[in-house]
């Protein structure tokens, strides 16, 4: 009987701490212009803060309108861990298209 109550409690520990990076997951949908040019379309993509992010739910959206902007310059930096190249990208978020650096 013990050994169940320290089973139980074990488990519930373990959930307790693994549950606020559970309940959380920064990966999310966006759409993506990564040529700049407006006669190609945007494309969807899933976009995670870390590569230890749990996938997002596809969401139902429809693309939005591209405007003509001129491609930014690359970053010199380093890709981060678990990546393997980094490129600048624009990204529509909030009701508007904004640069973003995104790793593969």
């Amino acid at each position: 009987m013990k050994l169940k109550i320290m089973e139980v409690r074990l488990i519930s520990l373990v959930l307790l701490l693994l549950a606020p990076s559970l309940s959380y997951s920064a990966c999310k949908w966006v759409w993506v212009d990564d040529d700049y040019d407006m006669t190609t379309p945007a494309v969807r993509k899933q976009v995670c803060d870390s590569t230890m992010d749990l996938p997002a739910l596809k969401d139902p959206s429809l693309r939005p309108l591209q405007k003509p902007q001129i491609k930014p310059m690359e970053s010199l930096d380093l890709p981060p861990l678990g990546t393997s190249s980094c490129r600048t990208q624009s990204v529509f978020e909030n009701g508007r298209w904004v640069n973003k650096r995104i790793c593969n």
